[in-house]
């Protein structure tokens, strides 16, 4: 039998990866790395590692031996090259089923519960489970209107920043007036999703959805309740947790018993990609009725971005700051003559982020919230920055990255912008045309009423009369149909407490932009020898378009 785990102090203690720091695609999804972090498949005394081939790159350069790693989930790519030879499973269910090859697979209780949907869904698997045992837990109930009062307070103080900040910034002029005026939807917001879901209880434990309807930071194991009906907001953790928001209301024998209990009825949506398959368990033999609401909240946050404005502009005007001197920096290194690694790029970045901070005499956390920067001479993979010399062969240096905004523990926003270093003639003329692509192409179509798959398809035609010349620079071969690879990914995304997965500007999303939606428009583009990232953070408001993170 294939036994499953998915503890990342296992992932670290075998493999020395810390998946939240060494992987990329772990550290954007705050609501739902337990979804796209590594397993551990162990069979027969023998175990292997199993991760999504975005993080091969990664993987490999932490040194985990290629022998000890499966990958799944194809990246997608436009040059097949990197990943010839490499086997890769189509998804994580298919990979599970080849090596369960007698078909039965054991979980233990942190797998999440997407994870065991998917497995007991395929019908290629017998799935049994690991018991989580019940925990006692007390019960606080948290004023709603306490909450909405120290939200008002920070957004009233992020106004005041942000106003300084694009203050003279010609592009951005008009911008100050779209700042929001108090409206605060959270929990109407939240009462109305669970009604089109016909839910009687909303279970919060992903940190993003936690804190934003306790306003506070989330306390290991710690989840949230909102109880629509009634319109009450409760914390549970288990007993002897410190900094509980709230008032005791109660203790009970274990989260299934606290959420039943205080529940009207039995339906209760659950972030399906964050808790693990034990605790939806612990539930379920509660009596609960599990109902996956991953996206659903991620689409609750997306929308009312406009009411975060303030801190959306805080954010990127401290990401194009920080990585446009960073790379300016690195630009004059090597022009010098000076040989320096990624990681003195990036210590350069984090301290541009705390002088911008510190000149702007900005009151909240500015912090790293992820950061993709490598050498295209290391690899085309994204990922984090490692001790690789940067010097004059350095074909392109890519930054990627994003920061958060914190006010009370609370990320009030994050950005996600990119710039790159080209360094080679070819590499130098994609670059200058990808800011068209992403300025005029991607982000000169956004207006009310266009929907996200659309956005796409346009890039796509924007893009088609250029290909000819990108291949004759030589950032782009005939190896693969051009279309049909960049359909696999985004061209973008919205953009709020974090990295947006439940509303991407891609083939399949059908999203209403309108005024007040904010996100991310770019065009990655990795061929050869260069990994180009080009990024722009933009704004829908009532009278056009704005570039928020363009200098």
């Amino acid at each position: 039998m294939l036994h499953l785990t998915a503890d990342d102090a296992l992932v670290k203690q075998h493999y020395g990866l810390d998946a939240r720091r060494s992987l990329l695609f772990s550290a954007i999804r705050l609501d739902s790395h337990p979804l796209v972090s590594p397993l551990i498949a162990e069979r027969g005394g023998e175990r292997t590692l199993l991760v999504r081939q975005q993080e091969q790159g990664n993987a490999l350069s932490a040194g985990v031996p290629k022998e000890q790693i499966r990958f799944y989930a194809p990246w997608v790519t436009i040059d097949p090259r990197v990943v010839a030879g490499i086997p890769v499973a189509g998804s994580l269910t298919e990979l599970v089923a080849e090596l369960a090859d007698d078909g039965r697979v054991h979980l233990a209780a942190n797998v999440v519960l997407a994870h065991h949907r998917a497995f007991a869904a395929s019908g290629a698997l017998e799935v049994t489970v690991d018991a989580q045992p019940p925990t006692p837990v007390v019960a606080h109930e948290v004023d709603t209107t306490a909450v909405l009062a120290r939200f008002a307070e920070w957004r009233a103080g992020g106004a005041q920043v942000a106003r300084r900040l694009i203050d003279g910034v010609e592009h951005l002029d008009g911008l100050a007036a779209e700042l929001p005026d108090g409206e605060d939807t959270r929990f109407t917001a939240l009462t109305a999703l669970a009604r089109e879901h016909g839910l009687d209880a909303v279970l919060l434990a992903a940190t993003p959805n936690h804190t934003e309807v306790t306003g506070q930071g989330r306390p290991e194991n710690a989840v949230a309740v909102w109880l629509p009906g009634a319109e009450r907001l409760v914390v549970l953790a288990p007993e002897g947790t410190s900094g509980l928001p709230g008032t005791p209301i109660g203790r009970h024998a274990s989260f299934g018993a606290a959420v039943t209990e205080l529940s009207p009825g039995g339906r209760i949506g659950v972030e399906e990609e964050f808790i693990g398959i034990g605790f939806a368990q612990e539930l379920e033999q509660a009596g609960g009725e599990l109902i996956g609401i991953s996206a659903a909240l991620g689409h609750w946050r997306d929308v009312r971005d406009r009411e975060d404005l303030a801190f959306q502009i805080i954010a990127s005007r401290t990401s194009v700051f920080a990585i446009e001197a960073a790379l300016a920096w690195a630009e004059r290194g090597i022009e010098d003559g000076r040989e320096f690694t990624e990681l003195d790029i990036y210590a350069v970045y984090l301290d541009k982020i705390v002088e911008f901070r510190d000149e702007n005499d900005i009151p909240f956390g500015v912090e790293p919230y992820f950061t993709n920067l490598h050498s295209s001479n290391r690899m085309l993979f994204p990922g984090p920055p490692v001790d690789f010399p940067i010097n004059r062969d350095t074909t392109c240096i890519q930054l990627d990255a994003g920061v958060r905004v914190v006010a009370g523990g609370v990320t009030v926003a994050t950005s996600d912008m990119a710039r790159s270093l080209p360094r080679t003639e070819g590499a130098k003329e994609a670059y200058a045309f990808f800011f068209d692509v992403v300025r005029d192409g991607i982000i000169g179509q956004l207006r009310p009423g266009v929907v996200c798959q659309d956005v796409h398809e346009g890039t796509l035609k924007y893009l088609a009369p250029h290909l000819d010349r990108m291949r004759q620079i030589g950032v782009l071969g005939t190896e693969v149909d051009f279309n049909t690879e960049y359909r696999k990914r985004n061209v973008g995304h919205l953009m709020g407490k974090q990295e947006s997965f439940a509303n991407e500007l891609r083939p399949g999303y059908e999203h209403v932009l309108q005024v007040g939606s904010f996100g991310a428009a770019e065009i990655p583009w990795r061929y050869d020898n260069v990994a180009i990232g080009t990024e722009d953070l933009w704004y829908v408001g009532r009278d056009r378009t704005y570039i928020v993170s363009q200098w």
